[in-house]
């Protein structure tokens, strides 16, 4: 991926896009946006293999905004990041095939509620690197409490239509999201002893 970043990178210094300034912010950008673009290209081309496509593009909806809006622990690396991802999707992928019915139903419910306890106990949680200020923290809490009342709204209406396996999936998205918030507070506060 460095080779493609710095193919990237000299063509938009040399077309006159970005300034030496402002290299290594942009840098950084492309390489969140390519890692994202991966994880979910691999992730929805998993899910038409596994034949798991609405349970995934379902969980993909819902993931990705609740973790920008709420933070949490993040990977090291471009590679654990991948790795952690697809041990998420495959989690995800074998609950919706093994907990099916009112089994679902209740798995889902019993996430959803845990999920939502740990977001509006623990979010927005910080990144070591990049601290929030006042404002930064209640903007980002106010975030995170909208994007997990919207996934409990969405999962409230699968629930009244009784698309329970899909309200897996959306209420896994909220489970992860809190458990990443619980490490990642855990994480913030390890490093500050240390």
């Amino acid at each position: 991926m460095n080779r493609l970043l710095d193919l990237i990178m000299e063509k938009l210094l040399g077309g006159g896009w970005a300034d030496e300034e402002n290299a290594e912010i942009v840098r950084y950008g492309l390489e969140l946006n390519i890692m994202k673009t991966l994880i979910s290209a691999v992730m929805l081309l998993a899910a038409f293999l596994l034949r798991s496509a609405p349970a995934v593009i379902v969980f993909m909806l819902a993931y990705p905004p609740l973790r920008s809006c709420c933070g949490g622990f993040h990977a090291r690396t471009r590679t654990a990041c991948f790795i952690y991802s697809m041990l998420i999707l495959a989690a995800v992928i074998a609950a919706t095939k093994l907990i099916t019915g009112r089994s679902a139903l209740y798995t889902a419910i019993a996430s959803a509620a845990a999920g939502a306890v740990l977001v509006c106990l623990l979010a927005p949680v910080e990144a070591p690197n990049k601290p929030f200020d006042d404002i930064e923290k209640r903007v980002f809490r106010r975030r995170s409490l909208i994007a997990a009342a919207a996934v409990i709204a969405a999962v409230a209406v699968m629930w009244a239509f009784s698309v329970y396996g899909l309200m897996l999936p959306a209420a896994m998205a909220l489970l992860f999201t809190g458990i990443f918030l619980a490490v990642g507070r855990l994480s913030n506060r390890k490093g500050a002893i240390s």
